[in-house]
């Protein structure tokens, strides 16, 4: 069994199979015998699937281990790729912004495996690298990795089906209605999913993505990526007008950055926008319900 260990968008491939053959002589021993082959570091391919102990996205180090498919797991491999040019020339395995490139791949490749935009569902996404000994070893990939999630707060939700197709049309792992969970007058720490026929005060209305190469480290900055395009991406949700929603009393919006500071450097910039109800609860999807009263 495989084992990986998963470090922030980093998710490291652990432990070194060696593995080789000889071509048989004509049987004198001094001459004729074939050369070894270069010893390969193994590299994970698509439709591998890991089992974790790990319950959150957010924790610093996930160890994964391999697992059939079609038995409970928690992450599945989508695509692998390699790194080329000078990021693959480098002395160590590209981290932070030298990632760039195979996050964008890795970005397309988990919205073609689920069926849409991976920002839009309840999913994780990891871009992974090699390690220390298997980059000096040769190694060169990257492998991309999503992972079904409860809610924002990122509990992960193992299953024994395919995430592939999961976000297609009206797919069960698309956001969608929820309530919000440990409000303050300012924030909330996560969002339980319900059908938008039950009584809620949040919905999904989109996503966006901030162009600053600057991490949002403060309310200030945070607000300044994202706050003005959630509302704008809420009123077009909504079909409101902005001097109507200046009448809303309990009608809000707010933003659920996918990303930590690592993610964020690989060029992960992206938001989950909400529309949101204080102090209220409805039992009907806003979207395209016009100049309406909440």
């Amino acid at each position: 069994m495989k084992r990986i260990a998963v470090a922030a968008i980093a998710v490291a491939l652990a432990g070194l199979l060696g593995g080789c053959g000889v071509k048989v002589g004509d049987g004198d021993l001094t001459n004729d015998w074939a050369m070894l082959p270069a010893a390969k570091v193994p590299e994970p391919q698509a439709g591998f699937c890991w089992t974790t102990s790990a319950t959150e996205a957010s924790a610093r180090t996930i160890y994964l281990d391999r697992a059939t498919c079609d038995a409970t797991h928690t992450f599945e491999t989508v695509k692998v790729g390699h790194f080329t040019g000078s990021a693959a020339s480098a002395d160590t395995a590209p981290e932070g912004a030298a990632l760039k490139d195979a996050w964008a791949d890795c970005d397309r490749a988990a919205g073609d495996y689920l069926g849409g935009d991976w920002q839009s569902g309840r999913v994780f996404v990891t871009v992974t690298r090699p390690t220390n000994a298997e980059w000096h070893g040769g190694g060169r990939f990257y492998s991309c990795n999503v992972a079904a999630v409860r809610t924002e707060g990122g509990e992960f939700d193992p299953r024994r089906d395919s995430l592939k197709g999961a976000l297609a049309g009206d797919g069960k792992l698309r956001l969608g209605c929820g309530n919000q969970v440990g409000t303050t007058s300012t924030s909330w720490d996560d969002i339980s999913p319900v059908a938008c026929t039950d009584a809620h005060d949040v919905e999904y209305v989109g996503w966006v993505s901030s162009p600053s190469d600057t991490y949002p480290a403060d309310d200030k900055s945070y607000d300044a990526a994202f706050g003005k395009t959630c509302e704008a991406k809420m009123l077009s949700y909504i079909g409101m007008s902005r001097s109507h929603l200046s009448s809303q009393r309990a009608l809000s919006f707010g933003y659920w950055m996918t990303s930590g500071k690592d993610e964020w450097a690989a060029g992960n910039h992206s938001a989950h926008c909400y529309l949101m109800l204080d102090k209220k609860k409805i039992n009907r999807s806003l979207k395209g319900a016009g100049d309406t009263t909440v």
